[in-house]
């Protein structure tokens, strides 16, 4: 029993120092539902309108000869039309709300890795999605700055040269990848960097890499000149000592600001 105990203490003395490895599910769950009723509004808008429409189609208000007749017809018509096309987009709303990604699997695997190195003044939030941002994989935040990650489970042979990448395919030959991490990982960390700007945090520094969750021989890359670090998980501390984890750049005030802005 006292080994148990003892095992138990130790799991929680274990919790208390590791790496924080969060996401804003209850904010992007209220999202999902908020606009689930928006959704719902914008259905009962579009059925009234339908329903004038139709009603005006059953009893005509404008006899065939009157000279406004072409305009009612016009008016009824388009409400008709409008109606259900209202119900149509909330249609695709709902969807939309229903299939809102409130997490990422892929990367919280990878916070849990990391979070078994790094420690509770390291705060990784991840499946990052704010208006002002869009969607973000994951960043991790500290003194060191904030690095924001590209996650990818692909799997295969690859080659990045500065921004572009290739792949090799199944009869050995080189094919530019449709989606191009590095180019989305970039243009991710621009819009952290200007998010933060707004809130005069301008100095806090933004870090970029690319991460594969697989491990070689699954995935191989071969790298020329990278525009940011390119990595598989098992190594991004490592590989990214002479860069992101060389030095402190903020102090823990400035941190905490920068996760509740990433992170509420």
């Amino acid at each position: 029993m006292g080994y148990h105990l003892n095992e138990q203490r130790d799991n929680e003395e274990a919790w208390q120092y590791s790496m924080q490895n969060v996401a804003p599910t209850n904010r992007l769950n209220r999202r999902s539902r908020d606009f689930l009723i928006a959704a719902a509004v914008v259905f009962l808008l579009g059925a009234a309108l339908a329903v004038a429409g139709i009603g005006l189609h059953i009893v005509s208000l404008v006899v065939p000869f009157n000279r406004g007749f072409a305009f009612y017809d016009l008016t009824r018509k388009a409400m008709l039309s409008g109606g259900f096309g209202l119900a149509f987009v909330s249609i695709l709303m709902a969807l939309r709300a229903v299939a809102w990604k409130t997490d990422n699997a892929l990367a919280w695997e990878l916070g849990e890795r990391l979070a078994k190195a790094l420690d509770r003044q390291f705060v990784y939030i991840r499946n990052i999605s704010k208006r002002s941002l869009g969607y973000i994989d994951a960043a991790l935040v500290s003194q060191h700055g904030v690095l924001v990650l590209r996650v990818t489970k692909r799997k295969g042979h690859f080659v990045n040269d500065g921004g572009e990448w290739l792949r090799r395919g199944r009869k050995g030959t080189w094919r530019r990848l449709r989606r191009n991490p590095t180019r989305a990982v970039v243009a991710d960390a621009m819009k952290v960097k200007a998010y933060l700007k707004d809130y005069q945090l301008a100095a806090v520094p933004v870090f970029a890499a690319v991460v594969f969750t697989r491990d070689a021989p699954d995935v191989t890359f071969q790298l020329k000149l990278p525009a940011v670090p390119v990595v598989h998980a098992a190594g991004l501390i490592s590989e990214l000592q002479d860069s992101y984890f060389a030095q402190d750049r903020i102090d823990a005030a400035t941190v905490q600001r920068v996760v509740n802005l990433l992170y509420h």
